[in-house]
């Protein structure tokens, strides 16, 4: 009984909205700028890099302000560039897998 007066209350309202055919993003979808692409190695690369260069700011930081705060995080952030850097010097150049 009550299955056939949702129906027709459904069918007698408007037609549901269509999409213009592309999906839908997120909020964390949209600021992903790598989408769901595994790294290849020269993007592993580059954050090696990166990590490395944070690395001695922190470092810096910390020897410029005397916070051993600093020189924590910058132990950490070499730990990563190290990591990454063996990740891509072992990476093929086409190898996307993690």
């Amino acid at each position: 009984m009550g299955r056939r007066s949702r129906a027709r209350d459904r069918a007698a309202g408007p037609a549901p909205a269509v999409g213009d055919g592309r999906p839908r993003r997120s909020l964390a979808g949209m600021l992903n700028p790598f989408g769901f692409q595994r790294p290849g190695r020269a993007r592993v690369g580059a954050f090696a890099i990166a990590f490395a260069v944070l690395a001695v700011l922190f470092g810096v930081l910390g020897w410029a302000t005397g916070t051993g705060g600093w020189f924590n995080s910058a132990v950490l952030l070499a730990i990563l560039a190290l990591v990454w850097g063996a990740r891509a010097a072992f990476m093929r150049e086409d190898d996307r897998s993690s």
